[in-house]
């Protein structure tokens, strides 16, 4: 009987440098084929390996149940699934007041400051003397400051006002004639019908009053326009006029001013004013007229017949033929200003014409 023999070399696992690795030598531990088979040692390693890994996942799983449920009350009273759904909520940080008010002084602190640099400005300006300041000035800087002082503080006017200078009739009438001056050089006239100068009719300072231009032409502007150009220049000529009418009037307004305090003008002094401001008004074009008349004609009949009342001294009779005639080229003017100053001549006439030989005509009846 034929006895099996068998082999007694074994296939052993080679180590990673000797096993082929499908010709580049780099075979690996882990590619065994799968007919080796395995020795009775590593059975038991594996085993062994085994066992503790079961025990070590007992282990882990044992303090996660123990962390959803720490105490026995808990499992009992709420389910394990609505404690874990009703997680608490993460504390939101407390927030501080803003940096702006962290950093805000007190208003203690602020009053304080306030006081402390109210009353260095005060010692400060005590030791200034403003007549030294005012006094290397130039003159043309003083207007702005007392102007801008008034419009600050309107009360002051009343205590200003009779501090100034009684302006002569000279200064008076060149105000006057600057003003309408501008006045008339503000109507917009075309290039085809230019303004025509006033005549040099002869006045009291050289100040001619020629008559209105009859012929000028606004070159087919509007009227509106034309008005708009010269409000300016009309509100400057009548605050020319209001300001220096009351150093030159008879009125009782003006007699209860502030302004009573100082000496009145003499007759022939105001008959200069009123003359030369009537020739201004009457030498202005007829829209500038027809500016002027609401702002002026009320007060300059007013003038007028409180100067003709006031009339009471001796007079030489030139001076007296002198105001015939400039009252007579007054009312000589179609206007409502010539129609004004007809009724004053006939008054002045009636009261003092017969120093002149003159008498006011009365219609014969019939």
């Amino acid at each position: 009987m034929a006895n099996v023999l068998s082999s007694s070399i074994g296939f052993h696992p080679r180590s990673s440098k000797d096993a082929p690795g499908f010709g580049f030598g780099l075979g690996s531990s882990s590619m065994q084929p799968s007919w080796t088979s395995s020795s009775p040692f590593q059975s038991a390693q594996s085993s062994a390996l085994n066992q503790l890994a079961a025990t070590s996942l007992f282990n882990n799983t044992a303090p996660r149940a123990q962390k959803r449920r720490h105490e026995p009350e808990d499992s009992e009273n709420y389910p394990q699934d609505e404690v874990m759904d009703r997680s608490p909520t993460p504390e939101r940080p407390k927030r501080g007041p803003p940096k702006r008010l962290r950093t805000a002084p007190s208003s203690d602190s602020v009053t304080k400051e306030d006081n402390s640099s109210r009353e260095s400005r005060a010692r400060e300006d005590k030791d200034v003397d403003i007549g030294v300041l005012l006094a290397t000035l130039p003159p043309q800087s003083l207007l702005p400051i007392l102007t801008s002082l008034i419009k600050a503080h309107p009360s002051l006017k009343s205590a200003i006002l009779p501090l100034i200078p009684r302006p002569t009739v000279e200064t008076a009438t060149q105000a006057l004639a600057d003003s309408s001056k501008k006045l008339r050089e503000a109507y917009p006239y075309s290039n085809n019908a230019p303004f025509s100068q006033p005549s040099s009719s002869s006045s009291y300072f050289g100040f001619g009053f020629g008559n209105a231009p009859t012929n000028a032409s606004s070159g087919g502007m509007r009227e509106s326009y034309i008005q708009s150009r010269l409000r300016p220049h009309i509100n400057e000529f009548v605050s020319t006029c209001n300001s220096y009418l009351p150093y030159f009037s008879y009125t009782s307004a003006s007699s209860q001013s502030a302004l009573s305090a100082q000496n009145r003008s003499h007759p022939t002094e105001v008959f200069i004013f009123l003359c030369n401001l009537t020739g201004h008004v009457l030498s202005q074009p007829p829209l500038a007229q027809n500016g002027l008349e609401p702002l002026l004609l009320s007060r300059l009949s007013e003038e007028w017949h409180a100067w003709d009342g006031s009339q009471g001294g001796m007079f030489g009779s030139d001076t007296v033929r002198n105001w015939e005639q400039r009252l007579d080229e007054f009312a000589a003017k179609d206007s409502d200003f010539g129609q004004t100053m007809r009724g004053i001549r006939d008054q002045w006439i009636s009261r003092v014409g017969w120093l002149v030989g003159r008498t006011i005509q009365q219609p014969m009846e019939s």
